[in-house]
């Protein structure tokens, strides 16, 4: 979720997965799946929906996002 608040991504927008995958092999490198399990959790979760391009950031998501600081 810090990638979508690092990239300043709004409630039905969609976070690029070139923009994601470089923020998440930064910052867990020892993780060989992680982007297929960060948008396996997520969506689990109804934090974002998959897009052909990305993850779309739902209400949901930035609700959880932006006002639970």
């Amino acid at each position: 979720m810090d990638a979508f608040k690092t990239n300043n991504i709004k409630e039905g927008e969609t976070l690029r997965y070139q923009e994601l995958y470089p923020y998440l092999q930064e910052r867990y490198p020892h993780y060989k799946d992680v982007q297929k399990e960060a948008e396996q959790h997520l969506s689990k979760e109804g934090f974002v929906n998959p897009a052909p391009d990305g993850l779309m950031l739902t209400q949901v998501g930035a609700a959880n996002l932006y006002n639970n600081k």
